[in-house]
């Protein structure tokens, strides 16, 4: 008989978690007492409540970890998520406030331990999750994440052009699920959890030899009913012409189009997109789209100073964003725009996405720099600093 094993996840949740486990069993046991136990003390830090822990640890633990494979080494194949290769990134999500920061992660299901040989692109292991999220989740619509499928996943081609494909990427992650982890439960047997689901555009470029712009444009363009959310086309239209503008290199730089699972009436396209520039002048033009995007001129400043007091020289004369590396590798993290479309605005709503890791000294420096930002600009309203909840988090 397999000996019995205790989770301390949810040993610490006062849950009752003893089983007795098979092999399959202990390489899901990794994934919950590493990635499980990062995920249980970010919650624990952002004070989320226990029942709410409780019930997104068990799925997590019942239906995330099994799909995630064996434990990693050097031989298992890398994530386009992690510059290391891994397929976990964690956020917290700040609102105004630092009291009840939210918590999000990404994580990458993709066959790579072991690596599926027959369908290196299956998507298998993150539809059974989904599938999950869609019996649990309150106002759950797949329809346009199964209309990117279509355009972004090809998994139904023969192996031999799959793997060709994959070479040309430099990585084989068809998509990345997300979690936005709510703070309040909204029935007995639902998730407290808003998914989303990430394209990289990579494939659909390299098997139609176009540039990743147009393949995210053109999937956005074929969605079920799309023209009747002129708001969005209006949106879209916006970042053509502001590309059109501009170099060939800046439609290479596209990393993914994400969607929520809504109705598409309330669903939003996300597109994220690396910048071609280092300077902090070419992103903020990025960013406006040319001034096309109206109504920032006040956050110019404020970014200006997030990126100085995160590399810790606050006191700097000229904002350098970061050397830019190669646009379309993988795994490399470089500052990045996204656009949110949805059928509410008539323009992109922009967020901009900085990785102070490229030049700052180490992560203290970041996160006291960040401290020192929230603090400057009246988001620091009491709690626990960041640098506090990383330093008991990680």
């Amino acid at each position: 008989m397999a000996p019995a094993i205790l989770s301390r996840v949810f040993e610490s949740l006062g849950t009752d978690t003893t089983t007795v486990t098979t092999n399959n069993d202990r390489e899901s046991q990794y994934w919950e007492e590493s990635t499980g136990s990062d995920l249980a003390n970010m919650l624990s830090e952002a004070d989320y409540p226990e029942e709410v822990r409780r019930r997104f640890l068990t799925f997590y633990r019942d239906y995330v970890c099994p799909q995630l494979g064996s434990r990693p080494d050097e031989d298992s194949a890398k994530s386009c998520i992690g510059r290391d290769g891994d397929c976990f990134e964690y956020s917290y999500e700040f609102k105004g406030s630092t009291k009840h920061p939210g918590v999000r992660f990404g994580v990458d299901l993709s066959s790579l331990r072991p690596v599926d040989i027959a369908t290196p692109l299956s998507i298998a292991k993150s539809q059974k999750v989904i599938d999950e999220i869609g019996k649990r989740t309150l106002g759950f619509d797949d329809t346009w994440y199964r209309a990117l499928v279509q355009s972004f996943v090809y998994a139904h081609l023969p192996k031999e052009q799959q793997n060709t494909l994959i070479e040309q990427a430099g990585h084989q992650t068809p998509l990345v699920v997300g979690f936005d982890i709510h703070t309040r439960l909204t029935a007995p047997d639902a998730l407290p959890i808003m998914a989303k689901v990430y394209f990289p555009p990579c494939f659909a470029a390299a098997e139609k030899d176009i540039t990743r712009w147009d393949a995210v444009r053109s999937a956005i363009r074929q969605l079920p009913q799309i023209e009747s959310y002129p708001n969005i086309l209006a949106s879209l239209k916006m970042i053509e012409d502001y590309l059109s503008t501009k170099p060939k290199d800046f439609q290479h730089g596209v990393r993914y189009l994400a969607t929520d699972f809504l109705v598409p009436g309330k669903t939003r396209l996300k597109i994220y997109m690396r910048i071609p520039g280092p300077s902090f002048e070419d992103t903020w033009d990025f960013y406006t789209l040319s001034g096309r995007i109206r109504g920032l001129e006040e956050d110019k400043e404020k970014f200006r100073d997030l990126i100085d007091f995160m590399k810790g020289t606050e006191n700097a004369t000229e904002t350098q964003v970061q050397t830019q590396p190669s646009l379309t590798k993988a795994r490399v993290k470089t500052t990045t725009i996204y656009f949110s479309l949805s059928a509410e605005n008539p323009g992109p709503a922009p967020k901009i996405g900085f990785f102070p890791a490229n030049s700052a000294k180490n992560d203290e420096v970041i996160a006291r720099g960040l401290d020192m930002w929230l603090s400057k600009y009246g988001w620091y309203d009491g709690g626990k600093t960041l640098l506090e909840r990383l330093d008991n988090v990680l």
